[in-house]
């Protein structure tokens, strides 16, 4: 196993870690902040905490800006101005048990994307890795009953969980195509505003035809965990994690949502470990070290 996957793997689960917390909170405070409110807020304080630390390497990290803005432009299209607005409107109308399953195939994506832009290579190992990880994460999330598969209605929401699929599956091939010259946290910031820039008409009119951001102690909390946690922290491991091993490998590393969500939920909620969460996540261990393997050409 290459050391550049072993130090891969903590950035990778912490970013799942984080986002499994996003996925929560969406669901929470869905009927209080609108989608493209929620998402400019959090992209626009990101942006701003991020500048005051990299405003003294901006002249430096110009150039690379200017010669990648396309690229930085695709980035910040994808993982930040459509990904989050899509993910939110999706929790709006469809069960956690849905949008788990739909973003689930995410890996599976981005693996086929990663053969056709990147030109990747997939061995046996890895798609075995992907199909048993997969298998795992349904084994968690029907609570051992794969047979409530069969009994799953899908609304409107889940067209809007495929779209937030696809389109982080995209982001996710960008990042491995980054500019290797450029600090990861200028890049951050870049993408971030660009992406704030992007959803700021939109949020005005959301704002004006639907539902204005209203200001609570809850709504407040919201914005700063999915500001500092869920997009700082989270999406700096991702993309060091991702540069290191590719989305291809990374990928599978989504599987890890559903297992974050019952640990805390035994730690914090006081919820017992069940046996399927025992073998689902046995099922995902197995299928991560299987996709790590080098794929043979």
């Amino acid at each position: 196993m290459k050391n550049s996957n072993i130090a891969a793997y903590a950035p990778l689960a912490l970013a799942t870690l984080c986002w499994g917390g996003n996925v929560v909170i969406g669901r929470a405070v869905r009927g209080d902040l609108p989608p493209l409110g929620l998402s400019f807020w959090r992209w626009f304080f990101c942006c701003l905490i991020l500048l005051f630390f990299t405003a003294r390497k901006l002249p430096a990290n110009w150039p690379v800006i200017r010669k990648h803005w396309k690229l930085l432009l695709a980035m910040s299209a994808t993982g930040i101005a459509a990904f989050n607005p899509l993910q939110y409107q999706a929790l709006h109308s469809t069960t956690a048990i849905n949008s788990t399953l739909i973003l689930a195939t995410c890996p599976a994506i981005m693996a086929l994307l990663s053969v056709f832009i990147l030109k990747d290579k997939l061995g046996f190992a890895q798609i075995a890795g992907i199909l048993i990880s997969f298998f795992g994460v349904i084994f968690v999330i029907t609570s051992g009953e794969l047979t409530t598969l069969f009994h799953l209605t899908f609304t409107v929401g889940d067209i809007w969980m495929v779209g937030a699929a696809i389109v982080w599956a995209l982001y996710s091939i960008t990042v491995k195509l980054r500019p290797v010259t450029l600090d990861p946290l200028v890049m951050l910031m870049v993408i971030t505003g660009l992406g704030a820039a992007i959803l700021f008409p939109l949020y005005i009119w959301e704002t004006l035809t639907y539902q204005p951001v209203t200001i609570t102690p809850t709504n407040l909390a919201a914005i700063v965990y999915v500001t500092f946690i869920a997009s700082l922290l989270a999406y700096f491991s991702w993309n060091k994690g991702v540069g290191l091993i590719g989305p291809s490998k990374a990928g599978v590393f989504i599987h890890l949502m559903p297992v974050w969500v019952a640990i805390l939920a035994f730690f914090l909620l006081g919820e017992r470990l069940q046996e399927y969460h025992l073998v689902g996540i046995a099922f995902i261990a197995i299928g991560i070290v299987l996709n790590s393997r080098r794929a043979r050409v």
